[in-house]
């Protein structure tokens, strides 16, 4: 059975994605997954069915689901009035860059079954941090600071979840991937580790000892895009960040991320913002004033 691969580009300004669920509509989200790590919290109401890799579970207010990258997930919801929920994404890469070493790293973070105090007194240290983060989020054009806010609060949920939920390695071994998820998670994890290299069908193909043919059919079978639509997605996720921190040019932000020239970045980047990469960094970048002083 083929799940979809699902790119999670962060919000601006801040390393999380954050969507707020409010309708009283049934709603199914299909199988699918992505190298994100997913959280999801119950405000009110329920959730019907969470599925992950094989286990179902059902939500209400105040629980709290991790859902470990690579995971194959879905979520189904019946017809209910006041639903409220929170979805957060954290891209595996923010933790990846803030810990040291190379091993995965999977949290065991689901609140609905249970018992241990300790365990619960830490559970209810992060719901009491998702609140202060929802809160945060739907007041963030209120507030100038926002941007500050949120990254404190994403800095601080990423610390959370290392410190008390984070698997040891002899539970991490008891986990089981499916062997093409497997391949595409090393082949994922590649173009992220060297986007900023001349990539090709070809190269990356060799590297996995795959003919450019099948490597080409695999990735759109089971990513839903290109390998050179993943790869420019890629880069521009971590150009975007540079973009819109950094005083930078534009043709050495391009340089730096795997774009040959400025003007294939103006494309791709056009392409998602609907605006060159100068017309949006002039319209959004924050700190412009303080910087120019």
């Amino acid at each position: 059975m083929e799940y979809k691969y699902e790119l999670v580009q962060a919000d601006n300004h801040f390393p999380l994605k954050i969507i707020v669920h409010s309708s009283n509509e049934p709603a199914y989200i299909p199988r699918h997954w992505h190298d994100s790590i997913e959280i999801s919290y119950v405000l009110s109401g329920k959730i019907d069915n969470i599925y992950i890799d094989g286990a179902s579970y059902s939500s209400k207010e105040g629980d709290i689901v991790l859902i470990n990258s690579n995971a194959i997930h879905s979520f189904s919801v019946a017809k209910g009035k006041g639903r409220e929920a929170i979805t957060v994404l954290i891209p595996s890469g923010f933790i990846r860059e803030n810990v040291n070493g190379s091993n995965p790293i999977l949290f065991d973070c689901i609140s609905i079954f249970e018992t241990n105090e300790q365990k619960l007194q830490h559970f209810a240290e992060l719901r009491d941090l998702l609140n202060t983060l929802f809160v945060a989020y739907l007041n963030r054009h209120n507030d100038p600071l926002a941007h500050i806010h949120l990254t404190s609060l994403s800095y601080k949920l990423v610390y959370l979840l290392l410190m008390h939920f984070k698997m040891d390695h002899e539970s991490i071994r008891g986990f089981n991937s499916d062997k093409y998820l497997e391949r595409l998670t090393l082949i994922t994890d590649y173009i992220k580790k060297n986007y900023d290299q001349s990539l090709s069908l070809d190269s990356i193909a060799q590297v996995f000892g795959l003919s450019p043919e099948y490597l080409s059919r695999f990735f759109v079978k089971h990513v839903g895009m290109t390998l050179f639509q993943y790869i420019n997605a890629i880069r521009l996720e971590r150009s975007f960040r540079v973009l819109m921190n950094t005083d930078h040019s534009i043709i050495q932000i391009a340089l730096e991320h795997g774009f040959p020239n400025e003007k294939s970045f103006a494309r791709v980047f056009k392409r998602v913002y609907q605006a060159t990469p100068h017309q949006y960094r002039k319209e959004n970048k924050r700190y412009s004033g303080a910087r120019s002083q």
